[in-house]
């Protein structure tokens, strides 16, 4: 053959040779991208968390509601940033308590009284990531308005209120206080929609209840406070709870819920202030007018440090033991032993523990990001 046919051949199969390789490279690197693709949605999937928080409508509780509307939960950034998409569950109080004990969701906003009184009884674990709020009047005892309250005799006397509720420690805190004994009074257990309807019955001599009944019964039956929350402060307050092994597994659930709270709290303290004021009143079907009165009746812990010293104050446990006296007087805990009931930061948690570690983490987190 030739040695040019030779040349010409040999270059030939050096191209044909060169082109395969270089499809077969780029079918490589195709390839590996493609399985780099693949590999970090897999571990978008596998690091993204579905979990649940209930709430039930109350006006301390409207944050999460605004956040819930607004669809912060759903939010891209949101999920991308904490590992979790939040599912927001609402209905009635003791609906979304049950839901919560029968491990049917992960969270819940809750007061102390029932958290004690519906959980611990119960035998669940749970961990108070937030003390989101406090009762300041926002629970009172009602008399009729012709009532001469400095001469009280209460011996016989019938109170309508929702049994071993937030409002039933009000009354018990008010006799104790007065030095009443507790069988001079009795209770009709009285759902809280039910009140407005059985004030002013010959059979009751007065209500114990919260927001928007006292308004209504100030203003339509001339009821007047002879007791309220204000009277015994930072002893009735709201809770973010989180069952403890989900807490375990998912560390990253209460930093989502602590962003969201502070986020709305943020707003409340900025220009934003008036309309997300109005935002929630809307939420809460109240007119802007009265739902700036009602909010005023609650403390809320607007700032992340704020709630850290809240969960770190040793008055906590002075306000737990009144609230112990009232479960044990009533039998709402059994036989379990009170240092099982509750424990607080630095402890070994007991049955509910106000647990500063996430709020902790929180507060470092933000104050690195300023830096």
């Amino acid at each position: 053959m030739p040695l040019k046919r030779l040349s010409l051949i040999t270059f030939q199969i050096s191209c044909v040779l060169m082109l395969t390789l270089t499809l077969s490279a780029c079918d490589y690197l195709n390839n590996l991208i493609n399985l780099f693709e693949r590999l970090n949605t897999d571990q978008t999937e596998t690091t993204t968390v579905s979990l649940s928080l209930a709430v039930s409508p109350h006006i301390a509780r409207m944050p999460w509601f605004l956040a819930e509307e607004e669809k912060l939960f759903k939010n891209k950034d949101f999920i991308q940033t904490h590992g979790v998409e939040i599912q927001f569950v609402t209905g009635e109080y003791k609906d979304i308590i049950g839901k919560f004990t029968a491990g049917e969701v992960n969270a819940i906003t809750i007061t102390n009284i029932d958290a004690i009184a519906q959980l611990v009884r119960q035998d669940i674990e749970a961990d108070v990531i937030l003390i989101t709020s406090y009762s300041h009047g926002n629970e009172a005892i009602l008399l009729p308005g012709n009532t001469n309250t400095n001469a009280l005799k209460l011996r016989g006397k019938k109170f309508a209120l929702f049994e071993f509720s937030t409002r039933h420690y009000l009354l018990d805190r008010y006799l104790v206080r007065n030095q009443i004994p507790f069988d001079d009074v009795d209770v009709i257990n009285t759902p809280e929609a039910d009140i407005p309807n059985v004030f002013g019955e010959r059979n009751v001599y007065g209500v114990v209840t919260t927001q928007p009944n006292i308004d209504k019964l100030k203003r339509e039956a001339s009821a007047k406070a002879l007791f309220d929350s204000r009277e015994i402060p930072g002893e009735i307050f709201d809770l973010l709870v989180i069952r403890r092994e989900v807490l375990q597994d998912n560390p990253h659930f209460a930093q989502a819920l602590l962003a969201t709270w502070f986020s709305v709290m943020e707003r409340l303290q900025g220009n934003r202030k008036g309309s997300t004021l109005e935002a929630m009143s809307r939420l809460a079907g109240l007119s802007k007018e009265d739902f700036d009165r009602h909010i005023a009746l609650i403390l809320l812990n607007d700032t992340s440090n704020k709630a850290l010293s809240a969960i770190r104050d040793r008055k906590l446990r002075k306000t737990m033991r009144h609230i112990r006296y009232f479960m044990e007087r009533h039998n709402l805990t059994g036989d379990e032993p009170f240092i099982s009931w509750v424990s607080y930061p630095g402890r070994t948690p007991a049955l509910l523990h106000f647990n500063g570690e996430p709020l902790q983490d929180f507060v470092v987190q933000r104050k690195n990001k300023k830096l």
